[in-house]
């Protein structure tokens, strides 16, 4: 009778649950980790009221992490969540009738985390948190008002030269994120420049992923070394910046010609998730704040881009480094930034504009050694030119989490320019014994348009199977020159070596040149779980691409004008790719370490069109991509990791095209259409470790390149025009080590910073000359070994800070033909910076860059230089007014001097100049702490 009555009591309570269910309201959500994004399971969930902490319901978290408790009255509710190995997670809910609250992904923190921030929290200079190295950003000093380029210097394994490429714990940062998000575009330059350091709380440095990489969890060989700089809390809200105006006489450099001016402006205006920010600048001292990542928007397909004879592109890229407008130039830049999360950061918004001018006269003189088989000349030349480059671009992102199993992101961005040069060249090869060899002089002027546009939409599913998911996304790019240019030349040639020449070549000509690339791209990439912690991954790929080249050279005719077609330098090529890649990988992801491995196969049919003889040549290439990669985390502050990746690249349509280019009367370059894809081997091992008791870091990073068919030249000096090349070669290789060491010493107070590091591999190029009419393969090994020692200490009560970075390296090189390439040197530097506070509003700061090298039998000439800036601050009104007075180049020693290889370049650049600006600093945070 009693189980009968227990039996009727459950069924009533089950029916009356039931019916309250259906006519009450209901809460739900789904837990995920933060720390590996997986959805958590058998979580349970409280439900109280808020009034009293009366129990009105729970359930359990199902294998998708998801969760709802029906039934609920109208009130207020506190959401109780607890899981054995995640910290407890409270939230509100507030139920309103029978409307459905969705608390949507609620994330926890892993227990072993938790402890892991609590035990750092007394001493957290530089702690890890997953594969993110952390560095707070209050335990390196640097003088008041400094910027974050300044404290980045201070890092230990960071390296930040005088252009702003910033290298952090072994590898080149492509990308600067502000509180993991984009700003301006993920430009660098104006996040590193312009942002000051005491609003940043922490440095945060990992290998950052593609979009579609960072959801999957697999990589796909697109990673990029990222620092995210994560804002103080009381940073986020209200606005500050700081407003400069500042003014001096000329320069002492030959051609200074203005009278210095400084002005800027930056602004930014925070609160919570939106982010408004704006800034100027109008400067004819050097300050420039480009991008790092022009190349990818006008570069093409060149490395290095310069004023060529026909007055095309202008701008020095350094290999896709930071931009360097050669000259003493005259900067006009502006941007605006806009982002900000709605609806409960369901939608997300990340847009900016930015503009800049540059006016840029230049005075270039380069001094180089040329080698052949059993000969070797010097080549003198002479550059005055002009340049005015202008520019803007856009950028957009958009990013909807529709719920929480569907997310989609859209980017684009947009970039318009218009270049226009003008300059005169003498250029001269003489023998080692002073005899003309050839001479040429040169007068060209040319405007560019430019202008480019990429887009792309991602869109990521989850689907109810835990860690089962799908992606898939579509891209259109398109860009174009249209260029238009006059060149003159006059060519002697001196075959008999005589003082005299014995034949002139002269061209006066007008070239117009209209290239443009159309390309649309898609992938798909779906992953699903096999066993615990292994998951597989399929994916596809499909890219088509079209590019076409168009040059007409017209002579100068009878009349004057510019209207007889030269057939022999003149093309209209056509290049098109269609690309199919399926690939498959797999990859492990355990508590103490995940690797993957996997494969992609591209298939490539190339077509090459001669629109001028109607002919056309098909291509047709399989490229394999293989990529490995593992991280093992040997104790919570302390991981090993490495990798694998194989990479093919196919030859450019400028490799391709057989059509001789003139623009250069002594150098043309010739197509080869017999090319092969080049295939590169890349192998990365990494360490890093740091103790907190002692404040003692390692990093440890190598790298090893070899390629298989690279594209090498092949230079034929039998004629006085020399002509090169691109060929094949396999053989090519690159070793590049580095080892930051980094300790602090308590008493007295000096951390130190050891960096060795090593930097070498083989070339090859071929070499054609009338004692050898066969190419005969020249092999040259390079080795260069660097040791620097960076050296800071602060001293709280006189508030003094010192920072200085000695350094050394032994430079050796080997060549095979001839052995005049052979030499050793060494080369010096010392960077410093002094930040004395004398006062309680005066400052004087001190700063120096000094560079020495050995001298050697082919450069005999002193070029050693030490460049010495001072300044000194008065402070105003609680340090919201500045006065600043400052002198560059003190001992106006700057050359505009470098050196490659075997060739010296001399620029002209800026020398002594003082300059005095009146800085306002805006801040509506009137009471937060100030910077020490």
């Amino acid at each position: 009778m009693r189980s009968r009555t227990l039996v009727l009591l459950a069924l009533f309570l089950c029916f009356f649950q039931a019916a309250k269910a259906q006519s009450g309201g209901s809460i739900k959500g789904q837990l995920t980790d933060t720390t590996e994004h997986k959805d958590l399971s058998n979580a349970l969930i409280t439900v109280m009221k808020a009034a009293d902490s009366s129990l009105a319901g729970f359930i359990r978290t199902g294998k998708d992490g998801m969760f709802q408790i029906p039934g609920l009255d109208t009130g207020n509710y506190v959401v109780m969540i607890t899981h054995p190995y995640f910290a407890d997670l409270f939230e509100n809910a507030t139920i309103n009738g029978t409307t459905p609250v969705d608390l949507k992904t609620l994330y926890m923190l892993s227990k072993i985390k938790l402890m892991e921030e609590v035990i750092v929290k007394g001493n957290r200079a530089i702690f890890m948190s997953g594969d993110t190295t952390v560095f707070t950003a209050d335990s390196f000093k640097v003088a008041e008002g400094a910027n974050v380029e300044e404290l980045l210097k201070k890092l230990p394994g960071f390296q930040v030269d005088k252009d702003g490429k910033i290298t952090a714990l072994g590898k080149k940062v492509e990308r600067v994120l502000v509180d993991g998000e984009e700003f301006f575009g993920s430009d660098p330059g104006i996040a590193t420049k312009n942002l000051r350091a005491d609003n940043i709380k922490e440095v945060q440095v990992y290998d950052g992923k593609s979009d579609q990489a960072a959801f999957t969890g697999i990589d796909d060989g697109q990673s990029k070394q990222t620092i995210n700089l994560k804002l103080k809390e009381d940073k986020k809200k209200g606005y500050f910046g700081k407003i400069e105006v500042g003014g001096g006489l000329k320069d002492r450099s030959e051609t200074g010609g203005q009278n210095k001016f400084n002005n800027s402006v930056m602004l930014n205006a925070f609160k919570a998730k939106r982010k408004i920010a704006a800034y100027g600048i109008m400067s004819n001292t050097g300050m420039l704040n480009l991008s790092w990542d022009d190349q990818e928007k006008y570069g093409g397909d060149n490395d290095n881009m310069q004023v060529s004879d026909d007055g095309s592109v202008m701008m020095y890229f350094g290999g896709g480094g930071y931009n360097r407008s050669d000259g003493i130039p005259t900067n006009w830049n502006a941007g605006f930034h806009y982002s900000n999360k709605f609806a409960a950061d369901q939608y997300s918004l990340n847009t900016g504009y930015k503009f800049v001018k540059i006016n840029a006269p230049a005075y270039i003189r380069t001094n180089s050694l040329q080698f052949a088989n059993d000969s070797t000349w010097r080549s003198n030349s002479v550059n005055n030119n002009f340049s005015s480059d202008m520019r803007h671009r856009m950028n957009l992102m958009v990013e909807d989490k529709i719920d929480s199993m569907n997310t989609v992101r859209i980017r684009a961005n947009g970039n318009k320019g218009v270049l226009k040069t003008e300059g005169s060249y003498i250029t001269e090869n003489l023998t080692e014994d002073n005899r003309y060899i050839t001479k040429s002089e040169a007068r060209n002027s040319g405007e560019t348009d430019n202008g480019s546009i990429d887009a792309n939409v991602l869109w990521t599913h989850k689907f109810k199977k835990q860690y089962r998911t799908f992606s898939a996304t579509a891209g259109i790019n398109y860009s174009n020159s249209d260029n238009t240019g006059y060149q003159y030349s006059k060519a002697d040639f001196y075959t008999s070596l005589g003082p005299e020449p014995d034949s002139t070549l002269t061209i006066d000509q007008q070239r117009t040149n209209n290239n443009e690339t159309k390309s649309v791209n898609a992938r798909i990439a779906y992953t699903e779980p096999i066993i615990k912690d292994f998951y597989l991954e399929f994916s596809y790929a499909f890219s088509k691409s079209n590019s076409t080249r168009k040059r007409d050279s017209y002579d100068k005719g009878v009349s004057g004008a510019y209207d007889q077609l030269n057939a022999d330098f003149s093309n209209n090529f056509e290049f098109n790719n269609t690309s199919n890649a399926p690939g498959v990988n797999f990859r492990v992801n355990k508590k103490k370490y995940n690797y993957s491995f996997g494969s992609t196969v591209n298939f490539n049919q190339y077509v090459r069109i001669n629109h001028t003889d109607n002919s056309s040549s098909p291509y047709s290439f399989t490229n394999y991509y293989p990529r490995a990669n593992f991280n093992y985390k040997l104790k919570p502050s302390e991981n090993i990791y490495g990798g694998y990746n194989g990479n093919a690249t196919a030859p450019s349509l400028d490799m391709l095209q057989p059509i001789i280019d003139n623009t250069q009367q002594l150098n043309q370059r010739i197509g080869n259409p017999d090319l092969k894809p080049s295939f590169t081997h890349s192998f990365n091992l990494g360490f890093s470790s740091w103790k907190m008791l002692t404040e003692r870091n390692i990093y440890l990073y190598t790298n090893y390149r070899t390629t298989q068919n690279a594209f090498v030249n092949l230079n034929d000096y039998t004629n006085p025009v020399q002509k090169y090349q691109t060929v094949n070669a396999s053989g090519v290789t690159n070793l590049y080590a580095y080892l930051g060491y980094g300790f602090k010493l308590k008493k007295p107070d000096i951390r130190f910073n050891i960096n060795p590091g090593y930097n070498g591999g083989r070339s090859i190029d071929f070499i054609k000359d009338n004692s050898n009419p066969e190419a005969v393969k020249n092999i040259t090994t390079r080795n260069s070994y660097e040791l620097s020692l960076g050296i800071q200490k602060s001293i709280q009560d006189q508030k003094f800070t010192i920072w200085v970075r000695p350094q050394a390296a032994y430079n050796n090189t080997r060549a095979t033909v001839n052995t005049r390439v052979n030499q050793n040197y060494w080369s010096y530097g010392i960077n410093g910076d002094i930040a004395a506070k004398i006062t309680k509003d005066f400052e004087l700061r001190t700063d120096v860059d000094g560079t020495y090298r050995q001298k050697t039998p082919d450069f005999a000439n002193n070029v050693n230089f030490t460049i010495w800036n001072a300044s000194a601050v008065k402070r105003f009104y609680k340090n919201e007014f500045e006065l600043w007075f400052r002198v560059n180049d003190i001992l106006n020693q700057n050359t505009g001097f470098s050196r490659y290889g075997f060739t010296e370049t001399y620029r002209t650049v800026l020398k002594r100049f003082y300059l005095l600006s009146f800085v306002w600093n805006l801040n509506s945070n009137k009471g937060a702490a100030p910077a020490k």
